[in-house]
Parts: C-alpha cells; sequence; structure tokens
C-alpha cells in the first residue's frame, strides 16, 4: 500500500512536514484541512507538497493553485 508525506511551505519560507507517511485516508483528511482549514483561510500557506514513497511528488499546490496534477 502506497504511503504518502505532505511538506507545506509558510510564507515567511519556512518549511514542515505537516503528515509523515500516511495512507490514502489520512492523507485526504489532512489535504482537505491544509486546503480549506484555518491556515488556508489566513493565507500563510504558499505551497502544499505531497510525495510517495520513492520522493516522487504526487500533488502540489502553489499560492491557492493546483500545480501538479494538471487541471484540465
Amino acid at each position: 500500500m502506497d504511503k504518502f508525506r505532505i511538506w507545506i511551505t509558510f510564507e515567511t519560507g519556512d518549511r514542515h512536514l505537516d503528515t509523515d507517511w500516511c495512507e490514502q485516508e489520512q492523507l485526504l483528511s489532512s489535504l482537505q484541512r491544509l486546503l480549506h482549514g484555518p491556515a488556508a483561510r489566513m493565507g500563510i500557506i504558499s505551497e502544499i507538497k505531497v510525495i510517495d514513497m520513492m520522493d516522487c511528488t504526487v500533488f502540489l499546490v502553489q499560492n491557492g493553485e493546483q500545480v501538479f496534477p494538471e487541471v484540465a
């Protein structure tokens, strides 16, 4: 089963490992919180990056816009 890490970057440039090696259910819950929760409403998160166990980026949001995968 795949596991994922979620890294966030704040407007200050500080990086933080938000969620460490979670499974899909926790990943979706964490993304919901990061994309729509208090920090998102305050606009203090500049990047949310999800990586898999092979260190590949599977999801990337920068400045509130989904960059990867591209939205058609």
